[in-house]
């Protein structure tokens, strides 16, 4: 079923969402918004974070470096990398710990 599909609350509001096919579009108005589409994310409109910049994954695997170590000048002698490898140790282990445990119970099951 081919088409696109409209959200809003009302007839007149100007935030909706439009799904078709091949884009999802949330407008707040006709400048601030996300469109999802074939050839990318954009975000028009002003944006905030709520986390801190070495919260901020690129990429999957790299953080931004702590802003004090960047306010140390950059040079050949003394480089200082923008971006920090991080890999996701942390997420990655609170999933092994739910996988084990569910594994634990498919297990207990499959003896009764």
């Amino acid at each position: 079923m081919s088409g696109t599909r409209v959200i809003k609350t009302s007839p007149t509001s100007q935030a909706g969402i439009v799904v078709s096919d091949t884009v999802v579009r949330m407008n707040v108005g006709e400048d601030n918004g996300v469109v999802v589409a074939e050839n990318g994310t954009t975000i028009s409109g002003p944006v905030s974070f709520v986390s801190g910049p070495n919260h901020i994954r690129v990429g999957g695997l790299w953080t931004f470096n702590n802003a004090m170590a960047l306010s140390i000048p950059s040079t050949m002698a003394t480089p200082s990398a923008v971006l920090m490898i991080d890999p996701p140790l942390r997420q990655f282990a609170g999933i092994m710990a739910t996988a084990t445990v569910m594994i634990g119970l498919i297990g207990a099951l499959g003896v009764l």
